[in-house]
């Protein structure tokens, strides 16, 4: 009987889902667990997406696995706290806590709303007049609902908020690159107010870091595609796919770079806007790569002793140039690598002009004096530079997807951080992205 039931076709609805990022696999953790059968294919070894993990060689050229770049995730995020709950992910919290030597915020101890107030009066380094300038900014976003003009950046509305220029050298500036990897004069204020609103707006608690005690392969995508695979679904790693076409009796045909094909019910196209125009759709998708654009990230790896630690979980440097916006640095000694820094460095800027040795150099020469009193001894013992030449799209306020436009085709599906209509390029857009498609696709047969 067991042969019988192991030849019977699998009659469930198929949804071919190509690209096993987190919007992805999202998406399938939903279809599968809905009684529907999503393949996902991906062409990179190991399904994640630009948060995954990648093997990069250390000072003993050995390949050591590490983080394809870093990923701060914050407690206010709701759909990647349903991701974790849904697959049993529990992730350590910390209180937010950042420096840059002068200037220090820290919610430890604090609760609430009222504990973030009091946090921000009585942050270290800032003078009454920024104090009460960034309350009064903040408090107006949040008396017009977090609403802002649609087509207002981010400079134009701290220009309008009076925000002093130091302060939004060392406060506004690093903060909005890091959440919208893009430079403020291009960046869509509408998608910071609505980060803000779900981390500021939630008091002390919203803001705790969710820090992962490991890579986030091994923390949380490999418990997710477990889950995938438990519930009926299917991973494919190492599969490309080149074109997608429209059957005439419905569904969909997948050509893959082996030569091979597939057929799929339904189809989601989990990729990134430039990665669409690689392929051969029955739709145009030239347009959506030229109004989303890209910018870059870059990872600077600095390995010291396993002593050495950063006096916050986040420490703020100044960036590589002197024009550079300033860059964050993140300690990864929670994650296991004791050590071990990784600057961020976010969107066009200078920096790019640089080479990876310069980049190491200016970095350390940065970091070094937060290090202790006794900078010197600190010896750098290795660094490796990571760079993601298209790591995000570009959050201009032009930048948006019409609603109508994620499902182009009845049965196919746009997802990923882009189509969210709030947020920017961030793991929490990725996961509601991949939600809210499965959530389209289990609507006729509810």
């Amino acid at each position: 009987m067991a042969d019988v039931a192991q030849n019977v076709p699998d009659k469930r609805p198929s949804v071919a889902i190509v690209g096993g990022g987190w919007a992805g696999l999202s998406c399938a953790l939903r279809l599968a667990r809905s009684g529907l059968r999503p393949i996902i294919y991906e062409s990179a070894p190991e399904p994640g997406g630009r948060a995954r993990r990648a093997p990069l060689v250390d000072h003993q050229a050995q390949a050591v696995w590490r983080d394809n770049g870093q990923h701060l995730m914050l407690a206010g995020c709701r759909s990647l706290n349903t991701l974790c709950n849904e697959v049993g992910v529990t992730l350590p919290q910390t209180p937010f806590n950042y420096t840059d030597g002068n200037r220090q915020l820290s919610l430890a101890g604090r609760d609430g709303r009222a504990g973030l107030l009091v946090a921000l009066l009585n942050a270290r380094g800032f003078r009454w007049g920024e104090r009460l300038r960034l309350l009064q900014a903040l408090l107006a976003l949040q008396w017009r609902g977090w609403q802002v003009m649609p087509a207002q950046t981010v400079q134009q509305w701290l220009i309008a908020r009076h925000q002093p220029s130091t302060l939004i050298r060392d406060f506004w500036a690093p903060l909005a690159l890091a959440i919208l990897n893009t430079p403020i004069e291009q960046a869509a204020m509408s998608r910071l107010a609505a980060v803000l609103r779900d981390t500021l707006g939630g008091g002390c608690e919203a803001l705790a870091i969710l820090q992962p005690d490991a890579d986030l392969s091994t923390s949380v995508v490999t418990p997710l595609v477990e889950a995938i695979t438990m519930a009926g679904g299917v991973l494919r790693c190492g599969q490309r796919v080149e074109a997608v076409t429209s059957q005439p009796s419905g569904g969909f045909r997948l050509m893959l770079a082996d030569g091979t094909s597939t057929e799929a019910d339904q189809v989601v196209l989990a990729l990134p806007p430039w990665a669409l125009t690689r392929l051969a759709l029955p739709f145009d998708t030239r347009d959506l790569a030229t109004r989303f654009g890209s910018q870059p990230i870059a990872t600077v790896y600095l390995g010291f002793e396993v002593s050495t630690r950063l006096p916050a979980p986040l420490v703020q440097i100044d960036g590589p140039t002197a024009e550079d916006t300033r860059a964050w640095v993140m300690d990864r000694a929670h994650c296991g690598e004791p050590g071990v820094m990784a600057v961020s460095l976010s969107a066009d800027g200078p920096w790019q002009q640089l080479d990876h040795d310069m980049l190491v150099t200016r970095c350390l020469q940065r970091l070094l004096p937060l290090l202790g009193s006794k900078p010197h001894d600190h010896r750098c013992l290795w660094h490796k530079v990571v760079t993601v030449r298209r790591a995000t799209y570009a959050a201009t306020p032009t930048a948006r997807l019409d609603p109508s436009a994620q499902n182009p085709l009845p049965g196919c599906f746009l997802a990923g951080d882009w189509t969210h209509p709030d947020y920017p390029a961030t793991l929490e857009a990725a996961v509601a992205s991949g939600f809210a498609v499965a959530d389209q696709i289990m609507l006729p047969a509810a």
